[in-house]
């Protein structure tokens, strides 16, 4: 559970699954507020599109990662071969740089490290941009029934995610890209997260 982990700096863990409808909510500096989620079944992977709040589930992942992406890549492998498969993560990141990029995977939660166990994935409207601001934001998983479980990460649509172990963006912290384990001090610690575009500094 602890190999082929790729981190930035900080310290963070966080995962999710919601079958709830939400309303996004105005956050600091410009960032968009996640909606809120409630916990899903086992097994389960739940997308929320950022800009309406919407959360919807699904028992497949290739059904998921259709919604995840707006419909754009209706053919995903297996989670277990997609966890690996060097091909279909590049078709992912490439969404981000197409023309007119829209409806893009933003970031996958997972309750178990390797990418197992329940998931939620938070679809946004456009990549991340390299503007200094955070792009999207949740400040208290504990309102969503999604604290202090997440083992593993992966961030997509030219984001990198920060993972907090307190609300509000407090506490020990990490930034991720992709991780099959979060690492000891972030494990089932996630509270709250930002996205940001790859490569700006965080704050």
């Amino acid at each position: 559970m602890r190999k082929s982990m790729r981190v930035r700096t900080g310290v963070t863990g966080l995962m999710a699954a919601a079958c709830a409808g939400v309303l996004l909510a105005p956050s600091p500096a410009g960032a968009a507020q996640a909606p809120e989620a409630s916990l899903a079944k086992v097994g389960s992977y739940c997308v929320v599109k950022v800009k309406t709040g919407k959360t919807t589930c699904y028992d497949t992942y290739r059904a998921y990662m259709a919604a995840m992406t707006g419909g754009r890549i209706t053919d995903a492998p297996a989670l277990e071969k997609a966890a690996t498969d060097k091909k279909f993560q590049a078709r992912l990141n490439a969404l981000a740089t197409a023309p007119s990029a829209h409806e893009v995977a933003g970031v996958e939660l997972y309750e178990n490290g390797h990418y197992g166990g329940r998931a939620i994935g938070f679809a946004l409207d456009e990549p991340c941009k390299n503007d200094g601001q955070w792009d999207v934001q949740m400040s208290d998983l504990d309102d969503r029934n999604f604290d202090d479980i997440t083992s593993s990460v992966r961030a997509w649509g030219n984001c990198y995610v920060e993972l907090y172990a307190s609300a509000n963006f407090k506490g020990i912290h990490n930034t991720y890209d992709q991780a099959d384990w979060v690492g000891e001090a972030m494990n089932d610690q996630a509270t709250s997260y930002r996205l940001k575009a790859r490569g700006e500094a965080v704050n």
